[in-house]
């Protein structure tokens, strides 16, 4: 909370000062309970899938799905009305979001124990190899970072070889970038929630860490394993790029480890949340 509120001073001298850089603050992970497993059932490992569509079946443990984060945080950034989701990366596509459950399991007192979830992957896959990740996340975007919540599997598609055509060792360090992604409104845009998971290594100023880049330019080397807020993008598209160092700051191989995605902050679009 006091980063917090240094960010909001620091926000409010570039106002008064009216230089307004970009900058990244960051924030206390939300607690987490150690209960929560997400597992994936289909694809299995290593599996050749020869036909679409592609099912993908998970189990949630411990995570209820399409309701509303109720903490402070919630109040800070934009929250998604439609409540907290699953995360789902296919190979390194921006993530796909499933915020329902085929079926549902209870404990004694009625609560959501456990979830099914299965669905078809909504894209077609090139022959080959291929990863899924999955992680839940809040329904403000922020990412589980415990070692339960978080799932991978390489499969293949109509390759009995099983060829190794993408740079993966998921035994090795590698970097999951959550958010930002899509859209915006700009009344919800400042801050805006900069959140990832690392695998297989640890950051620190001397280690690993994590480069951020936004729009081109470069901003701030990573060496927290926490949340981020980005302050002072303006409306428009941006660019947002992460890329896992280690401790030579050189890039970690890794198909993962540098992975950019498009943003855009929309003042035309209203939000409730």
């Amino acid at each position: 909370m006091k980063k917090v509120v240094l960010g909001f001073f620091l926000f409010l001298g570039s106002l008064l000062y009216g230089v307004q850089d970009v900058y990244v603050v960051p924030v206390k992970p939300t607690p987490e309970a150690s209960t929560i497993v997400t597992k994936i059932i289909f694809p299995r490992p290593y599996e050749n899938k020869r036909k679409t569509p592609i099912n993908v079946q998970l189990r949630i443990e411990g995570f209820p799905l399409g309701v509303i984060t109720q903490n402070d945080r919630a109040k800070e950034i934009y929250n998604d009305p439609e409540g907290q989701a699953i995360h789902v990366i296919i190979d390194n596509h921006p993530y796909l979001i499933y915020n329902e459950s085929f079926e549902d399991s209870f404990d004694e007192n009625r609560e959501y124990y456990d979830k099914i979830l299965s669905f078809a992957i909504p894209f077609t896959l090139k022959p080959g190899q291929h990863v899924i990740r999955c992680f839940p996340a809040r329904s403000y975007g922020e990412s589980l970072k415990d070692k339960g919540p978080f799932s991978a599997e390489i499969f293949y598609f109509q390759d009995r070889k099983k060829s190794d055509t993408l740079n993966v060792d998921l035994q090795k360090p590698y970097l999951t970038y959550n958010e930002p992604q899509g859209k915006y409104p700009a009344s919800k845009s400042n801050p805006i929630l900069l959140d990832f998971l690392i695998s297989n290594c640890e950051l620190s100023p001397d280690g690993y860490k994590v480069a951020l880049m936004i729009d081109g330019k470069n901003i701030q080397a990573l060496t927290d394993y926490v949340p981020y807020y980005i302050y002072n993008l303006p409306p428009g598209k941006h660019t947002v790029k992460l890329q896992l160092l280690d401790n030579n700051n050189k890039t970690v191989p890794g198909f993962f480890n540098v992975t950019e995605r498009e943003i855009e902050i929309d003042q035309y679009i209203d939000s409730d949340s």
